[in-house]
């Protein structure tokens, strides 16, 4: 399993087909894709390309202080589920986002996706909210300080 710097382009066929199967393909490009400051990671086996993370620097001032990153479009195939690509996506955000001087790194992260990213460490806001269109999400997040 190998997780690497990959074009926002290279995004696009994931996003689509596991996060926005029922939008319309120009739809799965996001503001920020195209910044110097945003990464985007893929996750492959034997050259296969099966996940994707991107983060932006992206502060959310009306919750936290200091320099925040956003992760949004993070999927793994459903073929791959359970075999921590997930994970070393995440972990590899994390580290550029530390790295890179974030005080914390943050996600509307799906209902369906709290227990992995509490697996993974984050806080979970209890707070419910629905994003149209895609579903129940929670605010999920990683400080500086608890980064490991």
């Amino acid at each position: 399993m190998e997780i690497r710097p990959i074009l926002f382009s290279d995004t696009l066929s994931l996003r689509h087909q596991i996060l926005r199967p029922d939008l319309e393909f120009d739809q799965c490009i996001y503001p920020g894709d195209k910044m110097e400051t945003t990464h985007h990671l893929g996750g492959f086996i034997e050259g296969n390309h099966l996940g994707i993370l991107t983060i932006y620097k992206r502060s959310k001032p009306e919750e936290f202080e200091g320099q925040g990153y956003q992760i949004r479009a993070m999927a793994t195939c459903p073929t791959v589920r359970q075999q921590g690509m997930g994970l070393k996506l995440l972990k590899t955000a994390e580290k550029i986002a530390f790295e890179s001087g974030a005080s914390y790194l943050w996600a509307n992260a799906r209902k369906t996706a709290i227990g992995f990213y509490q697996k993974a460490g984050y806080t979970v806001d209890n707070h419910e909210f629905n994003i149209a269109g895609v579903g129940k999400h929670h605010l999920v997040w990683l400080t500086r300080s608890a980064f490991q």
